[in-house]
């Protein structure tokens, strides 16, 4: 993908973690502390938390991105 077609596909910061979120939905996304498989996702913080026991999956978790402090969409 090149620069302008990944600008027009991703506008903002907001389009890219709704297709980030799309996809570690896709592969499903497993809790680091209890294994559980269900989780709720939380607009306000960015991340997945577990049904089972609330622990807290960020949308960079488990991503080349993981600890980094940049935006999503640099």
């Amino acid at each position: 993908m090149n620069i302008i077609n990944f600008i027009n596909r991703f506008p903002d910061e907001a389009s890219c973690v709704e297709f980030i979120k799309s996809q570690r939905i896709k592969q499903g996304i497993i809790c680091k502390k209890c294994t559980g498989i269900k989780h709720y996702w939380l607009e306000n913080k960015l991340s997945f938390q577990c049904a089972s026991c609330g622990f807290r999956t960020s949308i960079k978790s488990g991503t080349v991105m993981q600890s980094s402090n940049l935006s999503i969409r640099t």
